[in-house]
């Protein structure tokens, strides 16, 4: 009977909080729709189809997911877990924006890797005599993602009244890197000046491929540091991972106790610092 009481306790305190959430639902599915729209811009330019309400339910889920882990785990006092839920929830947040910039650089790099070859199909487009619109469309049927969404987005554009030389000024600001934005300053200058159109875009080809090709040689000549970088942080949280599950008197004191919760908070943040420090060394921009 006495072994039931936790579990009453337990199921209470959660009909409580449901009973909550139930009566300020609608208030609090605002602040989640608003916590949501600070993701939205990042979503749409990181090709994710993910509702920006659905986005901020699923990083609210892992931070409490997280905090509650870290409560089970560490038990720590009512000062010490408001601290973590705090300090949980500056990372989730700041998480989940650096998950989204990182999938938004991957989108650009794939359009940048594919922006040669489709560069060189427009040029093909307009040597046989097609306009530059319609051999954007041309192009856009024929590559992969992303390139083609960008570039059906142009024509599309183009298609509800928008000029065609402000659609590609948008996609360069979408895709933030230097050939799309030198993409989108010929085009004008061109429209302007006049010109051999096919022979700049196939210049501008070869200049992409040149950087690509430094681009390449960098990432080898740094590889080793990265390389370094990884080893010499992960090595400390190895070994500690190591004496937790080795050393039950260390487990204890490092885990279980302020000042062990203390240095060990200092030594992850010394160790993700220098993580962040050796990473910017190597970061070489050609």
């Amino acid at each position: 009977m006495v072994a039931l009481v936790p579990i009453a306790i337990i199921i209470c305190v959660i009909g409580a909080l449901a009973f909550l959430v139930a009566s300020f639902w609608a208030t609090i599915s605002e602040r989640i729709a608003a916590f949501g729209n600070g993701f939205s811009s990042d979503l749409e330019l990181a090709g994710m189809r993910t509702e920006p309400q659905r986005y901020a339910l699923i990083v609210i889920g892992i931070g409490a997911a997280a905090w509650t882990a870290s409560i089970l785990l560490l038990r720590p006092g009512l000062l010490f877990g408001l601290v973590l839920f705090a300090l949980w929830g500056m990372l989730t947040i700041y998480g989940a924006g650096w998950y989204l910039k990182r999938r938004r650089r991957r989108r650009v790099a794939a359009f940048q890797d594919q922006l040669e070859q489709a560069l060189r199909s427009l040029a093909g487009g307009v040597r046989v005599g097609l306009g530059i619109r319609q051999a954007f469309i041309m192009t856009a049927e024929e590559c992969r993602n992303p390139v083609k969404t960008e570039f059906t987005r142009v024509v599309g554009l183009s298609n509800v009244g928008v000029s065609l030389l402000d659609a590609f000024d948008q996609m360069a600001a979408r895709m933030t890197n230097p050939e799309t934005a030198m993409l989108a300053r010929v085009l004008r200058v061109q429209s302007q000046t006049g010109g051999n159109l096919a022979g700049i875009l196939a210049g501008l080809a070869d200049t992409i491929r040149d950087r690509r090709r430094l681009l390449r040689r960098v990432n080898a000549i740094t590889a080793q540091g990265r390389a370094t970088g990884w080893l010499l942080g992960l090595l400390p949280v190895t070994l500690g991972g190591f004496l937790i599950v080795a050393e039950p008197t260390l487990r204890e004191a490092m885990l279980f106790t302020t000042v062990g919760q203390l240095f060990l908070g200092i030594a992850l943040g010394l160790d993700a610092l220098s993580i962040f420090s050796i990473m910017k060394i190597v970061q070489i921009d050609p």
